[in-house]
This record gives C-alpha cells, sequence and structure tokens, in this order.
C-alpha cells in the first residue's frame, strides 16, 4: 500500500511538472514587429526632379535625366519601416553623393508632421514630403555647401 501511495504521488507530481514546464517555456520574449500603416508604404517609382523655384538653375539637375535607367528607379517602403531601393542602382548612387536622398539596403523611415526622416546607420536625412494616394514629392536641398541659401529641388515620384 506505502509503494502504491508513493507511486501514485510520484505520477501525479511529475505530470503536474511537466505541465507547468511546457506553459512556462512559451517564448514571451519575441518583441512584436511594428507595423506602420502610413499611405508612403508601397513602391514608388521615380518620375521627375525639378526646381522647386520656376526659373532657379540646378547644375546637379541637369545630370539626372542623362542617367539611362533613372525612370526605373523604385523605392519600396515596406510596413516595418525599412525602405529600399531598386531598379537603378547608379541614379541611387548619384542622388546619395549628391546629398540629395540616401537610400541604401539598411535604410529605415519615419514619416511624421510631412515629414520623411531616413536613417541609415548613424546618418539621419530630414526632407519635407508632399504624399497622396498617387504621388509623393521629396523637397531636398541641393546647396550641400553650408553658406547661402537653401535652393531646393522636387523630386517626384508615382505609386506603382
Amino acid at each position: 500500500m506505502k509503494i502504491y501511495n508513493f507511486l501514485s504521488k510520484t505520477i501525479y507530481l511529475t505530470i503536474l511538472s511537466l505541465a507547468l514546464l511546457t506553459v512556462s517555456c512559451k517564448d514571451d520574449d519575441k518583441t512584436p514587429e511594428t507595423v506602420d500603416n502610413n499611405e508612403i508604404v508601397g513602391k514608388w517609382q521615380f518620375v521627375s526632379a525639378t526646381p522647386e523655384t520656376a526659373g532657379t538653375s540646378i547644375p546637379a539637375l541637369a545630370l539626372i535625366p542623362s542617367i539611362n535607367c533613372i525612370y526605373s528607379l523604385v523605392l519600396t517602403f515596406e510596413s516595418n519601416n525599412k525602405v529600399t531601393p531598386s531598379g537603378c542602382d547608379i541614379a541611387t548612387q548619384l542622388l546619395a553623393s549628391s546629398g540629395y536622398l540616401t537610400v541604401g539596403q539598411d535604410t529605415k523611415w519615419k514619416v511624421a508632421n510631412n515629414t520623411l526622416t531616413l536613417t541609415s546607420g548613424t546618418t539621419t536625412q530630414t526632407l519635407p514630403l508632399k504624399q497622396s494616394t498617387n504621388e509623393m514629392t521629396i523637397t531636398v536641398n541641393t546647396n550641400t555647401a553650408t553658406t547661402g541659401p537653401a535652393v531646393n529641388a522636387l523630386l517626384l515620384f508615382k505609386r506603382i
């Protein structure tokens, strides 16, 4: 009788321990991925680059149409706040080297108060943004020298 009581208590405790162990091993440490439902989420194709003020001469803008694939440049804004360029590496490099728009494979985006913030590593770029369902205009300062007034260009993208 003593053995029966001992075995039944041992089996009961073993089953209870296994049940508690199974429940307690749930993976609660995962941080849910942030999802941003801003209307910028999607694919945007480059359409044009024009001076913000008509008649303003911006020499670097004249280089943009000479890039054969410039109109194939697509920026993909994902809901996890990642943005990636595709379609025209040369245009991506030109826009980055000119200081207009720096977007790479590890770039994160955020939109707040009509401002687009792009972060790549330790580099942050804050740009005025106008967006609608099918068009997005990013305003970039083409005066990369710190002297003189801003000379802005408008980069127009359409949703694809």
